[in-house]
Protein backbone atom coordinates (compact mmCIF):
# COMPACT_ATOMS: atom_id res chain seq x y z
CA UNK A 1 0.00 0.00 0.00
CA UNK A 2 1.87 3.24 -0.97
CA UNK A 3 0.91 6.51 0.23
CA UNK A 4 -2.08 7.86 -1.42
CA UNK A 5 -3.65 4.56 -1.21
CA UNK A 6 -3.27 4.51 2.52
CA UNK A 7 -5.02 8.19 2.66
CA UNK A 8 -7.53 6.92 0.70
CA UNK A 9 -8.28 3.55 2.79
CA UNK A 10 -8.83 6.32 6.30
CA UNK A 11 -10.55 8.74 3.94
CA UNK A 12 -13.29 6.02 3.18
CA UNK A 13 -13.22 4.90 6.71
CA UNK A 14 -11.26 1.59 6.18
CA UNK A 15 -8.31 0.22 8.18
CA UNK A 16 -4.88 0.77 6.47
CA UNK A 17 -1.59 -1.29 6.65
CA UNK A 18 -0.72 1.44 8.89
CA UNK A 19 -1.63 5.11 10.48
CA UNK A 20 -0.94 7.59 8.19
CA UNK A 21 0.79 10.66 8.47
CA UNK A 22 0.14 14.54 7.36
CA UNK A 23 2.25 16.79 8.32
CA UNK A 24 1.45 20.51 8.86
CA UNK A 25 4.86 21.82 8.45
CA UNK A 26 4.92 24.85 5.97
CA UNK A 27 6.77 26.88 8.30
CA UNK A 28 9.67 24.32 9.67
CA UNK A 29 9.69 23.40 5.60
CA UNK A 30 10.46 26.93 4.52
CA UNK A 31 13.24 26.89 6.96
CA UNK A 32 14.67 24.16 6.31
CA UNK A 33 14.76 24.91 2.04
CA UNK A 34 15.78 28.30 2.92
CA UNK A 35 12.65 30.06 1.20
CA UNK A 36 11.31 33.13 2.98
CA UNK A 37 7.94 31.92 3.92
CA UNK A 38 6.99 35.93 2.14
CA UNK A 39 8.03 34.38 -0.85
CA UNK A 40 6.98 31.02 -0.21
CA UNK A 41 3.44 32.61 -0.36
CA UNK A 42 3.43 34.53 -3.48
CA UNK A 43 5.14 31.27 -5.72
CA UNK A 44 3.75 28.54 -6.51
CA UNK A 45 7.40 26.90 -7.69
CA UNK A 46 8.85 27.38 -4.10
CA UNK A 47 5.96 26.08 -2.49
CA UNK A 48 6.46 23.23 -4.29
CA UNK A 49 10.35 23.43 -4.09
CA UNK A 50 9.62 23.05 -0.31
CA UNK A 51 7.33 20.70 0.16
CA UNK A 52 9.14 18.03 -2.19
CA UNK A 53 12.36 18.71 -0.07
CA UNK A 54 10.34 18.34 3.30
CA UNK A 55 8.41 15.20 1.91
CA UNK A 56 12.21 13.94 0.34
CA UNK A 57 13.41 14.08 4.22
CA UNK A 58 10.88 13.03 6.24
CA UNK A 59 9.10 10.33 4.32
CA UNK A 60 5.55 11.25 5.09
CA UNK A 61 2.09 10.25 3.48
CA UNK A 62 0.78 13.87 2.47
CA UNK A 63 1.57 17.11 1.70
CA UNK A 64 -0.66 19.89 3.28
CA UNK A 65 -0.43 23.09 1.37
CA UNK A 66 -1.26 26.52 3.48
CA UNK A 67 -0.32 29.59 2.60
CA UNK A 68 -1.44 31.36 5.65
CA UNK A 69 -4.82 32.45 7.33
CA UNK A 70 -5.45 35.68 5.09
CA UNK A 71 -5.67 34.37 1.61
CA UNK A 72 -8.98 34.21 1.25
CA UNK A 73 -9.61 37.58 3.05
CA UNK A 74 -7.25 39.15 0.97
CA UNK A 75 -8.81 37.51 -1.96
CA UNK A 76 -12.08 39.62 -1.30
CA UNK A 77 -10.60 42.61 -0.36
CA UNK A 78 -9.13 43.05 2.99
CA UNK A 79 -5.36 44.43 3.42
CA UNK A 80 -2.87 41.65 4.60
CA UNK A 81 0.43 42.82 5.79
CA UNK A 82 3.19 40.39 5.66
CA UNK A 83 6.66 40.54 7.57
CA UNK A 84 10.20 39.45 6.19
CA UNK A 85 10.01 35.83 6.19
CA UNK A 86 6.74 36.11 8.11
CA UNK A 87 3.07 35.20 7.54
CA UNK A 88 -0.19 37.58 6.44
CA UNK A 89 -2.22 39.70 9.40
CA UNK A 90 -4.90 41.44 8.43
CA UNK A 91 -4.56 45.42 8.35
CA UNK A 92 -7.23 47.32 9.25
CA UNK A 93 -10.68 46.59 8.99
CA UNK A 94 -12.80 46.17 5.25
CA UNK A 95 -16.18 46.28 6.59
CA UNK A 96 -16.41 49.71 9.05
CA UNK A 97 -20.35 49.03 9.67
CA UNK A 98 -22.78 46.30 8.61
CA UNK A 99 -24.14 48.33 6.39
CA UNK A 100 -21.15 47.89 4.18
CA UNK A 101 -21.62 44.04 3.72
CA UNK A 102 -23.69 44.88 0.64
CA UNK A 103 -20.77 45.79 -1.02
CA UNK A 104 -18.53 42.54 -0.94
CA UNK A 105 -18.86 40.12 -3.56
CA UNK A 106 -18.48 35.88 -3.63
CA UNK A 107 -14.90 35.70 -4.83
CA UNK A 108 -13.30 33.88 -8.15
CA UNK A 109 -10.92 31.67 -6.63
CA UNK A 110 -9.15 31.29 -10.16
CA UNK A 111 -8.55 35.32 -10.25
CA UNK A 112 -8.39 36.58 -7.01
CA UNK A 113 -5.99 37.66 -4.95
CA UNK A 114 -3.30 34.54 -3.76
CA UNK A 115 -5.62 31.85 -4.46
CA UNK A 116 -4.12 31.01 -8.08
CA UNK A 117 -0.60 30.43 -7.11
CA UNK A 118 -2.23 27.83 -4.31
CA UNK A 119 -3.96 25.98 -7.34
CA UNK A 120 -0.70 25.66 -9.50
CA UNK A 121 1.07 24.84 -6.45
CA UNK A 122 -1.41 21.51 -6.32
CA UNK A 123 -1.08 20.92 -10.17
CA UNK A 124 2.59 21.28 -9.94
CA UNK A 125 3.29 18.88 -7.29
CA UNK A 126 0.26 16.26 -8.72
CA UNK A 127 2.15 15.97 -11.46
CA UNK A 128 5.78 15.75 -9.38
CA UNK A 129 4.00 12.99 -7.26
CA UNK A 130 1.85 11.19 -9.32
CA UNK A 131 -0.37 8.54 -8.03
CA UNK A 132 2.28 7.88 -4.76
CA UNK A 133 1.68 10.58 -2.21
CA UNK A 134 -1.40 12.17 -1.43
CA UNK A 135 -2.23 16.26 -0.95
CA UNK A 136 -4.13 17.62 1.36
CA UNK A 137 -5.10 21.47 -0.09
CA UNK A 138 -5.92 23.67 2.64
CA UNK A 139 -8.96 26.06 1.89
CA UNK A 140 -8.30 29.01 4.74
CA UNK A 141 -10.82 30.08 7.19
CA UNK A 142 -13.80 28.66 7.33
CA UNK A 143 -17.45 31.08 7.07
CA UNK A 144 -17.38 32.32 10.77
CA UNK A 145 -13.45 32.99 10.80
CA UNK A 146 -13.43 34.52 7.37
CA UNK A 147 -16.25 36.92 8.04
CA UNK A 148 -14.41 37.86 11.59
CA UNK A 149 -11.62 38.58 9.47
CA UNK A 150 -13.44 40.89 7.46
CA UNK A 151 -15.37 42.71 9.66
CA UNK A 152 -12.92 42.88 12.39
CA UNK A 153 -12.56 40.47 15.35
CA UNK A 154 -14.12 42.68 18.07
CA UNK A 155 -16.46 44.58 15.89
CA UNK A 156 -17.73 41.03 14.78
CA UNK A 157 -17.85 40.05 18.43
CA UNK A 158 -19.88 43.17 19.41
CA UNK A 159 -22.15 42.43 16.30
CA UNK A 160 -23.09 39.23 17.38
CA UNK A 161 -23.76 40.15 21.18
CA UNK A 162 -25.89 43.36 20.06
CA UNK A 163 -27.81 42.40 17.54
CA UNK A 164 -27.77 38.47 16.70
CA UNK A 165 -30.32 38.21 14.67
CA UNK A 166 -29.38 41.56 12.24
CA UNK A 167 -29.88 40.27 8.65
CA UNK A 168 -26.74 41.86 7.66
CA UNK A 169 -25.03 38.83 10.02
CA UNK A 170 -26.54 36.14 7.98
CA UNK A 171 -25.74 37.96 4.39
CA UNK A 172 -22.06 37.98 5.56
CA UNK A 173 -21.95 34.68 6.32
CA UNK A 174 -23.67 33.94 3.44
CA UNK A 175 -20.86 35.61 1.25
CA UNK A 176 -17.87 34.11 3.17
CA UNK A 177 -19.72 30.72 2.46
CA UNK A 178 -20.16 30.63 -0.58
CA UNK A 179 -16.46 31.93 -1.30
CA UNK A 180 -14.94 29.47 0.77
CA UNK A 181 -16.71 26.52 -1.11
CA UNK A 182 -15.38 28.01 -4.25
CA UNK A 183 -12.11 27.84 -3.09
CA UNK A 184 -12.81 23.85 -1.64
CA UNK A 185 -14.22 23.14 -5.44
CA UNK A 186 -11.14 24.97 -6.77
CA UNK A 187 -8.49 23.13 -5.02
CA UNK A 188 -10.42 19.35 -5.42
CA UNK A 189 -10.25 20.19 -9.25
CA UNK A 190 -6.34 21.54 -9.18
CA UNK A 191 -5.72 17.85 -7.98
CA UNK A 192 -5.77 17.72 -3.96
CA UNK A 193 -6.74 14.25 -2.84
CA UNK A 194 -8.62 15.98 0.44
CA UNK A 195 -9.45 19.72 1.10
CA UNK A 196 -9.15 21.20 4.56
CA UNK A 197 -10.01 24.74 6.66
CA UNK A 198 -9.54 26.11 9.58
CA UNK A 199 -12.30 27.98 11.72
CA UNK A 200 -10.41 28.88 14.65
CA UNK A 201 -12.22 31.84 15.84
CA UNK A 202 -15.65 29.62 16.06
CA UNK A 203 -13.75 27.36 18.97
CA UNK A 204 -15.05 27.55 22.69
CA UNK A 205 -11.74 29.29 23.50
CA UNK A 206 -13.19 32.29 21.40
CA UNK A 207 -17.13 31.64 20.60
CA UNK A 208 -19.62 29.93 23.72
CA UNK A 209 -21.03 26.61 22.30
CA UNK A 210 -24.06 28.35 22.16
CA UNK A 211 -23.15 31.07 19.98
CA UNK A 212 -21.41 28.41 17.91
CA UNK A 213 -24.37 26.29 17.53
CA UNK A 214 -25.88 29.41 15.76
CA UNK A 215 -23.21 31.12 13.76
CA UNK A 216 -20.79 28.28 12.82
CA UNK A 217 -22.17 24.47 13.66
CA UNK A 218 -24.97 25.01 10.79
CA UNK A 219 -22.18 26.36 7.97
CA UNK A 220 -19.80 23.45 8.63
CA UNK A 221 -22.92 20.59 8.53
CA UNK A 222 -23.89 22.44 4.83
CA UNK A 223 -20.32 22.58 3.43
CA UNK A 224 -19.73 19.04 4.33
CA UNK A 225 -23.58 18.22 2.46
CA UNK A 226 -22.07 20.14 -0.11
CA UNK A 227 -18.72 19.14 -0.42
CA UNK A 228 -19.60 15.40 0.20
CA UNK A 229 -22.74 15.42 -3.16
CA UNK A 230 -19.32 17.15 -5.28
CA UNK A 231 -17.21 14.02 -3.77
CA UNK A 232 -14.85 15.94 -1.88
CA UNK A 233 -13.70 14.45 1.92
CA UNK A 234 -12.47 17.39 4.47
CA UNK A 235 -10.74 18.13 7.08
CA UNK A 236 -11.94 20.92 9.97
CA UNK A 237 -9.25 22.29 12.46
CA UNK A 238 -10.13 24.99 15.17
CA UNK A 239 -7.35 25.63 17.35
CA UNK A 240 -7.77 25.64 21.02
CA UNK A 241 -9.73 23.24 23.25
CA UNK A 242 -12.79 21.46 21.87
CA UNK A 243 -13.67 19.26 24.43
CA UNK A 244 -16.97 21.57 25.25
CA UNK A 245 -18.09 20.59 21.21
CA UNK A 246 -16.90 17.45 20.68
CA UNK A 247 -20.21 16.09 21.52
CA UNK A 248 -21.39 18.76 18.66
CA UNK A 249 -18.80 17.33 16.33
CA UNK A 250 -19.84 14.10 17.03
CA UNK A 251 -23.25 14.93 14.77
CA UNK A 252 -21.83 15.99 11.84
CA UNK A 253 -21.53 14.59 8.66
CA UNK A 254 -18.52 11.88 7.91
CA UNK A 255 -15.39 14.11 7.69
CA UNK A 256 -12.47 14.79 9.37
CA UNK A 257 -11.36 16.42 12.52
CA UNK A 258 -7.65 17.81 12.75
CA UNK A 259 -7.73 18.96 17.00
CA UNK A 260 -5.27 20.77 19.02
CA UNK A 261 -3.55 19.22 21.55
CA UNK A 262 -5.35 21.19 23.95
CA UNK A 263 -8.83 19.22 23.35
CA UNK A 264 -8.97 15.85 25.44
CA UNK A 265 -7.47 13.46 23.55
CA UNK A 266 -9.80 10.19 25.21
CA UNK A 267 -12.91 11.61 25.11
CA UNK A 268 -12.27 13.09 21.28
CA UNK A 269 -12.09 8.89 20.44
CA UNK A 270 -15.08 8.17 22.28
CA UNK A 271 -17.46 10.63 20.65
CA UNK A 272 -15.90 11.69 17.52
CA UNK A 273 -13.46 9.01 16.34
CA UNK A 274 -16.06 5.94 16.40
CA UNK A 275 -17.45 8.09 12.94
CA UNK A 276 -14.91 10.58 11.76
CA UNK A 277 -11.54 10.39 10.81
CA UNK A 278 -9.28 12.22 13.23
CA UNK A 279 -6.07 14.11 13.07
CA UNK A 280 -3.64 15.44 15.44
CA UNK A 281 -2.81 16.10 17.98
CA UNK A 282 0.65 16.13 18.92
CA UNK A 283 2.23 19.48 20.66
CA UNK A 284 3.87 21.11 18.40
CA UNK A 285 5.29 23.32 20.81
CA UNK A 286 6.35 21.74 24.40
CA UNK A 287 7.08 18.66 22.40
CA UNK A 288 7.92 19.02 19.02
CA UNK A 289 9.66 22.07 18.70
CA UNK A 290 11.38 22.01 22.57
CA UNK A 291 11.04 18.52 23.53
CA UNK A 292 13.54 15.92 22.82
CA UNK A 293 13.37 13.13 20.50
CA UNK A 294 12.71 10.28 23.27
CA UNK A 295 9.57 12.80 24.89
CA UNK A 296 8.79 12.32 20.90
CA UNK A 297 8.42 9.23 20.60
CA UNK A 298 7.06 8.93 24.16
CA UNK A 299 4.06 11.04 23.09
CA UNK A 300 3.55 9.46 19.74
CA UNK A 301 3.62 5.88 21.31
CA UNK A 302 0.46 7.10 23.90
CA UNK A 303 -1.13 8.91 21.09
CA UNK A 304 -1.30 5.61 19.23
CA UNK A 305 -2.35 3.30 21.97
CA UNK A 306 -5.83 5.87 22.21
CA UNK A 307 -6.57 6.69 18.40
CA UNK A 308 -4.95 3.79 16.58
CA UNK A 309 -7.45 1.15 17.47
CA UNK A 310 -10.38 0.96 14.83
CA UNK A 311 -8.69 3.24 12.23
CA UNK A 312 -9.79 6.71 11.18
CA UNK A 313 -6.77 8.06 12.68
CA UNK A 314 -4.21 10.29 10.72
CA UNK A 315 -0.86 11.32 12.77
CA UNK A 316 -0.08 14.92 12.30
CA UNK A 317 0.19 17.89 14.90
CA UNK A 318 -2.12 19.57 16.72
CA UNK A 319 -1.41 22.84 14.81
CA UNK A 320 0.98 24.23 13.01
CA UNK A 321 4.55 22.73 13.17
CA UNK A 322 7.18 25.27 14.26
CA UNK A 323 9.81 26.68 12.31
CA UNK A 324 12.64 26.18 14.90
CA UNK A 325 11.31 22.21 15.37
CA UNK A 326 14.38 20.37 15.56
CA UNK A 327 14.38 18.17 12.68
CA UNK A 328 15.30 14.63 15.17
CA UNK A 329 12.44 15.58 17.07
CA UNK A 330 10.43 15.21 13.59
CA UNK A 331 12.28 12.12 12.48
CA UNK A 332 11.71 10.76 16.15
CA UNK A 333 8.13 10.59 15.92
CA UNK A 334 7.96 9.13 12.28
CA UNK A 335 10.03 6.34 13.30
CA UNK A 336 8.23 5.94 16.24
CA UNK A 337 5.21 5.65 13.92
CA UNK A 338 6.83 3.30 11.39
CA UNK A 339 7.70 0.72 14.57
CA UNK A 340 4.48 0.68 16.49
CA UNK A 341 1.91 2.12 13.78
CA UNK A 342 1.01 -0.85 11.88
CA UNK A 343 -2.29 -2.30 11.45
CA UNK A 344 -1.33 -6.08 10.19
Amino acid sequence: MNSLERIQSVMTGQIPDRVPVCLHNFLLACHEAGIPVDQYRLNARLIAEVHLKALEKYEYDCVLIDLDTTMAAEAMGAVSEVAPNGVGSIHGTLLRSLDEVKKLKVLDPYKDGRIPVLLESIHILKEKLGGEFAIRGNCDQGPFSLAALLRGMNDFMMDLADDPDHPAIRDLLEITYQSHLKIHEAVHAAGATMTSLGDSVSGPDVLSPKMFTSFARGYHERLLKDLSDRGIFTVIHICGNTTRILEQLAQYPFCGFELDYKTDSAKAKDLVGKDHVLLGNIDPSSILAFGTPESVAEKTRELLTLWKPGGKFILNAGCAINANTPSDNLLSMMRTLRQEGLYA
